[in-house]
């Protein structure tokens, strides 16, 4: 059995590399356009031309010269043949139509392929014009100022530091300090139970970036959804609780002339775009050639 499973991993690897070489080793069904294409060698019905033999080398890593590394050439290409067989028995066994494993390759193959032909980079022009046309899905970096009152946990040396039973643990202290704030202020809140922190948080504005320095990404990104004037529910940041007060928030409103800013952003973004066009052109394409027939599931 474990024989059988490592006979069809190496099966299906061979032909994830067949794959990327071309899809012309799959698909051809012209012997003469391989034969007057420099063919090196014959595999039954199917030819190995000069071209693939050189991808699939680059893909080994192999560097060699004609005249010089002969038995390196042979070992290539006698694996290409070996592999070419392999395939072909791949499909005589009809795994391309009834293995999902395989199938899974053959259709994550043909997508790459097809994303590839539409492989050019866009211009300036379109890029900003992108841009126009999207430009409510791009927005400054929010800015903030918050202020902190800091509770150093009592569980440093222990393996509850930060859980709930750490919280649970100081749940009186931090409900007596939003008591304090409801009834008075922050500021004077701070002032009377905040401890001493390491690495004070400055109280200048801050971005995003900024804000992990002192307290983490995850506790940041909900930062960042504050609205002005409010005060955070107690959070566990390294060593101890933090009850927090967003004191301003700004941030920049976007225009066209922001491109420059955005412009890496809007390159990836656009070639996702002319990714997505390509293949549900390529879809529609396919579907506008075949014959479908649907039925009825019982």
């Amino acid at each position: 059995m474990t024989n059988n499973k490592n006979f069809y991993l190496f099966l299906t690897s061979l032909i994830i590399g067949l794959l990327v070489l071309g899809f012309d080793i799959f698909y051809s069904k012209s012997d003469k356009s391989f034969s007057n294409n420099n063919a090196i060698a014959k595999v039954n019905d199917q030819y190995i031309n000069e071209d693939q033999f050189l991808k699939y080398a680059v893909t080994l890593g192999a560097n060699f010269k004609a005249d010089k590394d002969q038995e390196l050439i042979n070992l290539v290409l006698e694996r290409m043949i070996e592999e070419e067989l392999l395939v072909q028995r791949a499909i005589e066994l009809k795994l391309h139509q009834q293995d999902i494993q395989v199938r899974k390759v053959l259709i994550e193959q043909i997508i790459e392929f097809i994303l590839q032909l539409n492989n050019s980079n866009p211009s300036d022009d379109i890029l900003q014009n992108y841009f126009k046309d999207n430009i409510s899905r791009y927005k400054s970096e929010v800015e903030f100022k918050i202020d902190a009152i800091f509770i150093k946990s009592q569980s440093q040396d222990s393996a509850m530091l930060g859980s709930d039973y750490d919280l649970q643990l100081h749940q009186d202290k931090l409900d007596t300090i939003q008591n304090y704030i409801n009834t008075n202020d922050f500021k004077s809140a701070k002032k009377l139970f905040s401890n001493s922190q390491f690495l004070p948080i400055p109280e200048q504005f801050m971005k995003y970036k900024d804000c992990v320095k002192y307290l983490g990404p995850s506790n940041c990104k909900n930062i960042k959804e504050m609205s002005s004037g409010s005060i955070s529910k107690p959070i566990f940041y390294n060593n101890g609780f933090y009850i927090l007060q967003m004191n301003e928030l700004k941030q920049t409103q976007i225009n066209d002339t922001n491109f420059n800013d955005f412009k890496e952003q809007v390159l990836f973004d656009y070639k996702n775009y002319q990714d997505d066009q390509s293949f549900l052109e390529y879809i529609d394409f396919l579907k506008s050639r075949a014959s479908i027939t649907k039925y009825e599931l019982e």
